[in-house]
């Protein structure tokens, strides 16, 4: 399945990870290579204060790495600033991060809006398209070629696809689909209808799916074969039964420490001997996409 979108690969699935230096680079001596995709975050309002710093960490770690960009349209303190984005309110934030990725000459994955169904994030579906096209309109005024367009959901948020695709601004848009994956029963066996669906809408979109953020949250890696059994091999089960997905992204915590979520576990794949060796035998096989040390 191949829909010859912007930096789909022909064949074989990207490999990526994150989300801090710390935990990828852990992550990338436990696998024996280095993912091709670096997962960066960066709020609207916070560009050019915190966005070089993370950007430049990258590049001196590898400066072959893709970066796959969270920008969250919304403020810290003040919510959802899909209006502001309307009004050109950060056009000038908009338009350093959008010179800053030029130069990179590396192609870059950017999430906008990412996770727009989350009710926490308080997206108005009207405003959120309107904000989306803008930023894209935007960044192809600038002639940044080399920046992709994710429209990245979770989808379980929502029970029915309908409420999703409210949220879609127009396949002119949208260079890929993305969606997030945590819990073992948003894929497990195919058995998540609302995942199913939302997989078969990239597919009739005629885009590329990414797995833009997973990781074992509630599952762990503590109990070891255990642990791979319940959730990683149902995981890449679940990949590898979808051609859709041409990309996944895994997020290398310890929730409790990492992120300060201490409901959710310990999911660092390299401190547990069975979850590391067995995960290394999976991304070492041909058909993901890595760098090569």
């Amino acid at each position: 399945m191949f829909f010859n979108q912007k930096f789909e690969p022909k064949r074989g699935i990207l490999h990526g990870a994150g989300q801090s230096l710390e935990t990828f680079e852990r992550y990338a001596k436990a696998i024996g290579n280095l993912p091709s995709i670096y997962m960066l975050y960066i709020r609207i309002n916070e560009i050019p204060e915190k966005f070089p710093k993370k950007l430049q960490d990258m590049q001196n770690f590898s400066n072959k790495l893709i970066p796959q960009i969270g920008l969250n349209l919304k403020a810290r303190e003040k919510g959802s600033q899909c209006a502001e984005i309307i009004k050109g309110t950060y056009d000038k934030d908009l338009n350093f991060l959008i010179n800053l990725l030029k130069e990179t000459k590396n192609p870059v994955f950017l999430r906008i809006g990412y996770e727009f169904n989350n009710p926490s994030h308080g997206y108005n579906p009207e405003e959120y398209k309107k904000a989306y096209t803008y930023v894209v309109n935007l960044i192809r005024k600038n002639k940044a070629d080399n920046i992709a367009f994710i429209w990245c959901a979770c989808a379980v948020f929502n029970k029915k696809i309908e409420e999703i695709m409210q949220y879609y601004p127009g396949d002119e848009y949208v260079d890929w689909f993305g969606n997030d994956l945590f819990n073992a029963k948003d894929f497990k066996d195919n058995k998540c209808k609302i995942t199913e669906d939302f997989s078969k809408e990239s597919e009739n979109h005629k885009k590329p799916l990414m797995i833009c953020e997973s990781s074992a949250a509630r599952t762990g890696i503590e109990k070891g074969e255990e642990s791979w059994s319940e959730w990683f091999k149902p995981y890449f089960d679940w990949i590898n039964s979808h051609e859709v997905v041409k990309a996944f992204c895994y997020i290398n915590y310890d929730w409790g420490k990492d992120w300060k979520t201490p409901e959710w576990r310990n999911c660092r794949i390299e401190e547990n001997e069975y979850i590391k060796e067995e995960y290394k035998k999976e991304v070492s096989k041909i058909k993901y996409i890595s760098l090569i040390t």
